[in-house]
């Protein structure tokens, strides 16, 4: 592995942080605007997060072009057939864990309500309409590319050179989970986790290629299920008021009924 910095990969390090405080600047607006209820924000945000990865996905590219260095720093040189096997075996089966836990919640109505509460941090993202979802898709492909490129290779390159093996799978973990405090402090050891995760199936493959499949089905699930999730709950509030409106009118007294999600965890 190179073992020495170019100006430049100091300065990709920097806008990678500006990134970050763009988003952290720009998602308490989408959380307003969604309390508010004001519509297109959702979609006028998703390009806030896709624009920067791609370009800074782009610009880890161009680096490696320009100072000719070997792709397998970024893993995404060859691997050894049995490690690529081992690998995409691990993903298959982070794959097929994340989709039966998707088929289980779907199969439980209660489970989709809950799944409300569980999103609170991550909730004002989620898509509610179809124009959302497909803008969601293009997210979540652009962050399962362009995370991985950017943390299980360039930053993962970038503190292996500077610190080891060890200070670069921390380093990288750890600054992983970081970038998404914007959603929420809670958030912050929730993704590290699951970087390792990603980490462990890249470094088994010597490739980023499966873990930017897991990371990529990691998304799409989580914004289908919490799709669903805010559909349902729309449907039961609207149930809710319904029935309000009818013992109201039933018994002279505007008495609606209050449902607590909250208890139902």
């Amino acid at each position: 592995m190179q073992s020495s910095f170019a100006t430049w990969d100091h300065l990709l390090l920097l806008a990678l942080a500006g990134a970050v405080l763009v988003w952290c600047w720009r998602f308490p607006r989408l959380v307003r605007a969604d309390a508010a209820g004001t519509p297109g924000g959702r979609l006028r945000y998703y390009p806030v997060e896709i624009g920067p990865l791609w370009a800074l996905a782009s610009c880890v590219i161009a680096l490696w072009i320009a100072q000719r260095r070997p792709w397998g720093g970024l893993l995404l040189g060859g691997s050894a057939p049995w490690r690529l096997a081992l690998g995409w075996a691990l993903a298959g089966a982070y794959v097929w864990l994340t989709l039966s836990q998707r088929r289980k919640v779907l199969a439980r109505p209660e489970r989709l309500v809950r799944l409300v509460n569980a999103l609170a941090g991550v909730r004002p993202m989620l898509p509610r309409t179809r124009g959302e979802r497909s803008g969601f898709v293009v997210l979540a492909i652009t962050a399962g590319i362009c995370e991985e490129l950017l943390f299980r290779g360039f930053l993962l390159w970038y503190a292996t050179v500077w610190t080891g093996p060890v200070g670069g799978f921390l380093i990288s973990s750890m600054l992983f989970g970081i970038m998404h405090l914007y959603l929420g402090v809670e958030q912050v050891p929730r993704t590290a986790i699951v970087g390792i995760c990603f980490y462990v199936v890249a470094m088994t493959a010597g490739s980023l290629l499966p873990a930017m499949v897991c990371h990529a089905i990691a998304d799409l699930v989580s914004g289908d299920l919490g799709y669903r999730a805010l559909a349902t709950d729309a449907a039961g509030t609207g149930a809710d008021r319904a029935a309000g409106d009818s013992v109201a009118d039933s018994e002279g007294s505007a008495r609606p009924p209050v449902r607590d999600l909250g208890s139902l965890v």
